[in-house]
């Protein structure tokens, strides 16, 4: 079976929902924020389970049941990733 690929807006990634703390996009951690287009859920906010697989280059991320289209992440997990960056080019 396939799995479904729905929009997330307004992400970021984090620990899971007890411990929002950021985290890099990498397997292991949770996507929260805006999806659109889930044939079983409804439009609004979410916690997703664990990240399995990361394609940036498509701006995909695959959790155990669903196939993520990233839009725009999070204002605030924007900054926190650009002052991480910014702070090891320095």
């Amino acid at each position: 079976m396939s799995k479904p690929t729905v929009n997330i807006e307004n992400w970021s990634v984090v620990d899971g929902v007890m411990s929002p703390a950021f985290r890099d996009l990498e397997p292991g951690w949770r996507l929260t924020g805006t999806i659109f287009g889930h044939a079983e859920l409804p439009n609004g906010i979410i916690y997703t389970s664990a990240i399995v697989r990361v394609d940036a280059a498509n701006g995909l991320v695959e959790t155990h049941n669903t196939i993520y289209r990233l839009g725009q992440a999070s204002n605030e997990y924007a900054r926190w990733d650009w002052e991480r960056w910014a702070a090891r080019t320095a």
